[in-house]
């Protein structure tokens, strides 16, 4: 199973949990999978059959640009990363 790890911006949805197990053989799968656990959560990270631009998808470890129909191994860490505002 994938780990996905939820980002504070999104753990209300989930009941507060920080990470997930979940199996899901693309982005897609996985995303959907985690919004049968929490409820209006794919909205909250995809527009448009994209993972929203404001978002980032780090892949064990490693900023990817990725797309909702990439494969993820069945062990992968995967965090949704929220953009940081700044100047």
């Amino acid at each position: 199973m994938a780990t996905v790890i939820v980002p504070a911006l999104l753990r209300g949805l989930c009941g507060g949990t920080s990470k997930l197990e979940l199996e899901g053989a693309t982005l897609e799968q996985l995303l959907r999978a985690v919004e049968r656990r929490c409820p209006g959560f794919y909205d909250r990270v995809v527009d448009n059959g994209r993972v929203r631009p404001e978002l980032a998808v780090a892949i064990n470890g490693e900023m990817e640009s990725a797309q909702l129909h990439d494969p993820i191994a069945p062990n992968a860490e995967i965090a949704i990363i929220p953009a940081i505002g700044g100047g």
